[in-house]
């Protein structure tokens, strides 16, 4: 079995499965890493990786801009949340905001 690399600046933080990652995902609710680690018994730093990524979705969904675009479609939220499993991110640790949105339409066209 090989373990995830620990995630130290931003563009260590893995790829996930869309599977992975969507799987029990709730944008409405707060997670705690100690309920992510007991998702990922077996590596620990892919629970890390997860919530990192959780983190940087709920924050670009947070934008004011963002939540209005999002309540316009629905399916923009399905998209966003299976292509936040595998977007870069910046240096502060969350998806560039107008780059991610990009991306989520392009899903649509």
């Amino acid at each position: 079995m090989r373990q995830t690399p620990f995630p130290a600046t931003p563009c260590d933080v893995v790829t996930l499965s869309v599977r992975e990652f969507t799987s029990e995902l709730d944008l409405e609710s707060s997670v705690s890493l100690d309920t992510v680690c007991r998702r990922f018994l077996e590596d620990s730093n892919r629970a890390v990786v997860w919530f990192i990524r959780f983190q940087a979705l709920k924050q670009w969904c947070g934008r004011r801009d963002v939540a209005q675009w999002l309540r316009h479609d629905p399916a923009h939220t399905h998209h966003a949340c299976e292509l936040a499993a595998s977007f870069d991110l910046n240096d502060a640790w969350e998806f560039d905001a107008d780059r991610f949105r990009l991306a989520v339409e392009s899903i649509r066209h």
